[in-house]
């Protein structure tokens, strides 16, 4: 979603152009209403509005639909995937368009017109884009066939190419990367890409996949120290820029770190990096609004249980406060970490939309995401929010920085300092030390996390934890799941509040809001001077889509999940080849976790 200056016409023509080496009929006559190689990449301006169009490829996120930080109750592939379900038959076939459409410009830059340095700032952006796309294919299918052009039908070596390996397509995309970072230039604007924000693409790769190889053996790749130090460079770069510094401004009455997701504008922030600028009176809109907030996912206990708790002026775990495992909803807001509230629905909260408290829905695990919730009432309809949204912000730079130099056992005191302090200091909570971190391990965080392999295990531990928190809602966990090899975590069922039979109250002033009860004759018994007094809503266990997980009293769990997911190592880290596609090239194979 880019303000400036696009041209929303080349959006349908990159599609036709990237067709162009499939259809001999295509190749004869141009569609008036589109581009042509004749009449187009004649100067940079081409080049600007043809990659315009390529700015859809790297989007935001407003969820963490699917991940332990979530209960779900949408299907999406994994479940499907560790419900048996997924198969090559059932598979579709692979796309190759959006990687076509940049390959397309690649080949046939070499006729502009134009500065040498502008035009290879766009060959720079476009290569950024073909990493970022050929990633996602290696993160799905790990070997895949690699193509440095746009095929033409002549191809016929190419077009029946079999796969390449792993090594080969990164270090094309790494490469593809180098090139981005050494020649895109230097900008000041916030919702284009320049060199930082190839910079951070960089990291974001170079991190998964120094990730990948370092707790994946089945790759059998030990170079994983390679990628890591490109996190470093590239993270040093972008904080050492000066151009860039965590928010820390108040927006009215809103906090800081919560302001970065319900703001209309970012343009001004210097935590954006980049960000997506959707605007009310242009018709930008977006579904954060009406998708989050009890419609039908909630926060997971798991992630709640994550946020520190600060006492005297020091932090400790959740599960060292007496009695934290039957804490009600009311209670574990007590004492935490700030971004648990300007994440999770606290008691009190009111929607933009309403004047009354809310009341989290139990049947959804009752644990509400009110990050990205917009603050005017018009915004909390399908598809009609137009807050701007966070794509690459400097926080990510400084927790990737940090992770990586634990990863390597480098991690200093100032490198925490300079990292996760930064992060802590926005939000009032004490600073972390790294003597603690590294002496004092966390057993929830070494048995979630049990095969870190690093000689600062508690260290990596921590900022997993920090990265988990800060980033939460934004779209990384189900992607740091698979890098730290982490899968089995996807298979738990998620949980929700505590609950026990009676009364409850979730908005926080003394009086209960629900009755929790076991059967409906329990229900019927309900006095009715209660139920109107208190405006009970009424809630029977005994043939409900939840469960208890001791019977009348426990976690919050869809019924539905329960004893379904099984999650094969390392199977299911990969996608099986579509069937159609192994029929249509001959030369493919299926992919070797799949294959029988």
């Amino acid at each position: 979603m880019v303000k400036n200056n696009i041209k929303i016409w080349l959006f349908g023509c990159i599609g036709l152009l990237g067709l162009s080496g499939c259809n001999d009929s295509f190749l004869e006559r141009y569609p008036e209403t589109s581009i042509t190689e004749d009449g187009f990449f004649n100067n940079t301006s081409d080049l600007e509005a043809y990659t315009n169009g390529l700015y859809g490829n790297i989007v935001s996120g407003y969820t963490d639909a699917p991940s332990d930080n979530m209960i779900y109750t949408e299907s999406q592939s994994i479940y499907s995937m560790m419900r048996g379900e997924v198969n090559p038959d059932n598979q579709s076939v692979w796309d190759w368009k959006d990687i076509r459409n940049v390959n397309f410009m690649l080949a046939r830059v070499g006729k502009v017109d134009g500065d040498v340095a502008e035009v290879n700032h766009y060959i720079g952006l476009a290569r950024m884009f073909r990493a970022k796309l050929y990633y996602d294919k290696v993160l799905s299918y790990s070997d895949v066939p690699w193509f440095s052009r746009d095929l033409q039908t002549t191809d016929k070596d190419l077009l029946y190419k079999t796969q390449d390996p792993r090594t080969l397509v990164v270090d094309s995309i790494m490469a593809d990367l180098d090139f981005a970072v050494n020649n895109m230039t230097n900008g000041t604007s916030r919702t284009r890409w320049f060199k930082n924000g190839a910079l951070a693409i960089q990291a974001r790769i170079a991190l998964a996949e120094g990730c990948w190889r370092k707790y994946h053996p089945e790759l059998n790749l030990n170079d994983s120290e390679r990628f890591l130090r490109v996190v470093v460079e590239a993270c040093q770069k972008i904080m050492n820029s000066g151009m860039y510094e965590l928010s820390t401004a108040k927006s009215g009455e809103i906090d800081a770190y919560e302001a970065l997701f319900c703001s209309q504008d970012l343009s001004n922030n210097k935590e954006m990096i980049i960000y997506e600028d959707y605007d009310k009176a242009l018709g930008r809109n977006h579904n954060a609004g009406a998708s989050l907030f009890d419609f039908n996912s909630s926060m997971s206990r798991d992630l709640m249980e994550d946020y520190l708790v600060v006492e005297n002026g020091k932090t400790k775990r959740f599960q060292d406060v007496p009695g934290y495992a039957t804490k009600k909803f009311t209670e574990v807001f007590e004492n935490r970490d700030p971004r648990m509230r300007q994440t999770f629905m606290a008691p009190g909260f009111v929607r933009a939309d309403k004047v009354d408290p809310s009341r989290p829905k139990l049947t959804m695990g009752g644990y509400p995401q009110v990050k990205f919730s917009p603050r005017t009432a018009d915004q909390i309809t399908w598809n009609n929010s137009y807050t701007d949204l966070p794509l690459i912000r400097y926080a990510e730079v400084l927790l990737m920085y940090a992770e990586a130099k634990a990863e390597l056992g480098e991690l200093t005191q100032e490198d925490v300092d300079l990292t996760i302090n930064k992060l802590r200091d926005r939000v009032g909570m004490p600073h972390a030390l790294l003597s603690d971190w590294l002496n004092n391990i966390d057993p929830v965080q070494a048995s979630r996390y049990s095969n870190v392999s690093s000689s600062q295990k508690g260290a990596v531990y921590e900022v997993r934890r920090e990265r988990r928190i800060e980033l939460a809602c934004e779209g990384f966990r189900y992607g740091d799941l698979r890098r730290w090899g982490c899968g089995k975590l996807l298979a738990n069922v998620p949980e929700g509040v505590y609950l026990e039979t009676g009364y409850l109250d979730v908005t926080g002033d003394g009086q209960p809001d629900y009755a929790i009860v076991a059967t409906q004759a329990d229900a019927d018994a309900i006095p009715q001077a209660d139920k109107d007094k208190y405006n009970l809503q009424v809630e029977v266990l005994e043939g409900n889509t939840y469960s208890l997980t001791n019977g009348d009293k426990g976690y919050v769990r869809m019924i539905s999940q329960i004893g379904r997911w099984t999650f094969v190592d390392p199977k299911y880290y990969y996608t099986p080849l579509a069937t159609q596609d192994l029929i249509y090239n001959p030369n493919l194979v299926q992919n070797k976790y799949w294959a029988e």
